[in-house]
């Protein structure tokens, strides 16, 4: 049940102080590793959550797939340095300061983890600005 993982999400970042919110349209369940899921999930929200002020994600069920899209109005990334974030140890914050980032290996194991099950992971610009991560993950 991806709604209620989801949920699982939403609170925990909501626990760390995160404004986001949560829309779900359709039944949600589908044959996935739950916890791989739920920890691929977990790095886009705390990406999102980082640059971002507000996070929404919405998961939606189509004919073969859920698509689960989340949103920030952070300062997004340039179109194109998009597929470098998925590359291992590669930040965009040039810093070595841990403090401003991660190692760069977040985004790279939510892909790897939606290919796993058969999905993918592409980021774009999100309406206004900021960026959208969208997960398709087939049913």
């Amino acid at each position: 049940d991806l709604a209620g993982l989801l949920g699982e999400i939403v609170d925990g970042a909501r626990r760390e102080g995160a404004v986001i919110e949560l829309k779900t349209e359709g039944d949600l369940r589908v044959a996935v590793r739950p916890n791989a899921i739920k920890r691929g999930i977990t790095n886009l929200v705390t990406n999102a959550t980082r640059y971002g002020k507000k996070v929404a994600i919405h998961a939606v069920r189509q004919a073969e797939s859920i698509e689960i899209a989340v949103v920030d109005d952070g300062p997004g990334i340039p179109a194109g340095k998009r597929e470098d974030v998925f590359r291992p140890f590669v930040r965009l914050e040039s810093s070595r300061n841990q403090a401003t980032g991660g190692i760069g290996l977040g985004l790279t194991i939510a892909r790897d983890i939606v290919r796993g099950h058969g999905g993918d992971i592409v980021l774009h610009e999100a309406p206004g600005g900021g960026l959208t991560a969208s997960v398709r993950l087939p049913v």
